[in-house]
């Protein structure tokens, strides 16, 4: 598939545009800690699981809220692959297709704050993420190579899981059309990369939203299925028998 030929994106019209602002809102709204701060790592991680998610979606190889993949698990895609980068296998961000996930990061981002210099290369995002494929510490994660510090707390899994349904609710605007969720995500990804370029490194809120988008995007998602079942597992295999639980105010855990 040529992604500049048969993909839907195209630039992002009025409603997406509100929906993408709307939705930034919504993640703040949810990550504010008790002193109404929102630690910036945990929202470009949120904000990226929901472009990875909204990924699958759009590249309808399967349905991310029913399929039979084990949550967590690990799927490749050539669809995926186009709508993130256009399978450009050059690191020359420029080669990279306007109509594309990172291609819209980038222009919405250079000259806003970030520059060229602050995107990772895109073969080492692609091989860091197949390279760590099968370890089961990084079950509900993707591989990060971020300093430890910079490390999201919340899994990506759980937060794609528990925050569906209000971003369906966010995106109710555009019709559960996937291709204009997947563009008003991306352009909410923007945004929030844009709020915290104060707080944080350049360089690793690129790497942390690219890694996340790019590990997201290949991961299976929870279902209600599939969570009904491992909320009774006793069986003390690899994976979890349920995520670990941690305590917010106002943001629900399994």
């Amino acid at each position: 598939m040529d992604i500049t030929e048969q993909s839907p994106w195209r630039e992002a019209d009025l409603t997406e545009q509100t929906s993408a602002k709307n939705l930034v809102q919504f993640l703040i709204d949810r990550l504010k800690d008790s002193n109404g701060r929102v630690r910036s790592e945990e929202l470009i991680s949120a904000a990226a699981t929901i472009v990875g998610e909204r990924c699958i979606e759009a590249a309808a190889d399967f349905n991310p809220r029913h399929h039979n993949f084990t949550p967590g698990s690990r799927v490749f895609s050539d669809k995926v692959n186009e709508l993130l980068a256009g399978n450009v296998s050059s690191d020359n961000l420029g080669d990279v297709p306007s109509a594309s996930i990172i291609g819209t990061l980038r222009d919405k981002l250079v000259g806003q704050g970030y520059q060229e210099a602050d995107f990772p290369p895109l073969s080492a995002v692609f091989q860091g993420f197949a390279a760590r494929i099968g370890h089961p510490s990084d079950w509900g994660r993707v591989p990060l190579s971020v300093p430890a510090e910079n490390l999201p707390v919340f899994l990506p899994l759980q937060v794609a899981y528990e925050t569906r349904t209000s971003v369906d609710e966010v995106f109710a605007p555009l019709r559960r059309d996937g291709a204009r969720c997947l563009r008003a995500a991306t352009l909410a990804l923007a945004e929030a990369l844009k709020a915290v370029s104060q707080s944080i490194n350049h360089k690793v809120a690129m790497l942390l939203a690219l890694e996340t988008v790019n590990g997201m995007a290949k991961t299976a998602p929870m279902t209600d299925e599939a969570l009904s079942q491992v909320a009774g597992r006793t069986d003390g295999g690899d994976q979890p028998t349920a995520p670990p639980k941690k305590k917010k105010a106002g943001w629900r855990f399994w």
